[in-house]
């Protein structure tokens, strides 16, 4: 794992969490949601993006997020990334199956 100037190692976090509503909700949240992301970036949570979307028939729709954070562990990278996910999300939490979230934290390689 590779230390960087801001003081810790950083890890590569995706979050993968069902939309409800299926693809015309989401298209019509995805912009909000994709702009409240990016306000999210800090010197902790140094990007945080989509990554990709899923469709599987008209009714699901499953969202990947992408960041890079710098924390001290893996449970601390995964917590900012959740947080900066909630906070994109906002008032539009009820959208979203946090209950059905899935995540991947791995030490970053850049």
């Amino acid at each position: 794992m590779q230390e960087h100037p801001g003081g810790g190692p950083r890890y590569q976090v995706r979050l993968s969490v069902p939309r409800r509503g299926g693809w015309r909700a989401w298209a019509t949240a995805r912009g909000e949601f994709e702009r409240r992301l990016a306000e999210q970036e800090s010197a902790a949570v140094l990007a945080a993006r989509i990554d990709s979307e899923v469709r599987r028939g008209r009714d699901h729709v499953r969202v990947v997020v992408a960041a890079t954070v710098e924390a001290a562990d893996v449970a601390e990278a995964l917590d900012r990334a959740w947080w900066v996910f909630r906070k994109a999300a906002g008032d539009d939490a009820e959208g979203w199956d946090m209950a059905g979230a899935t995540a991947e934290v791995r030490p970053s390689s850049a």
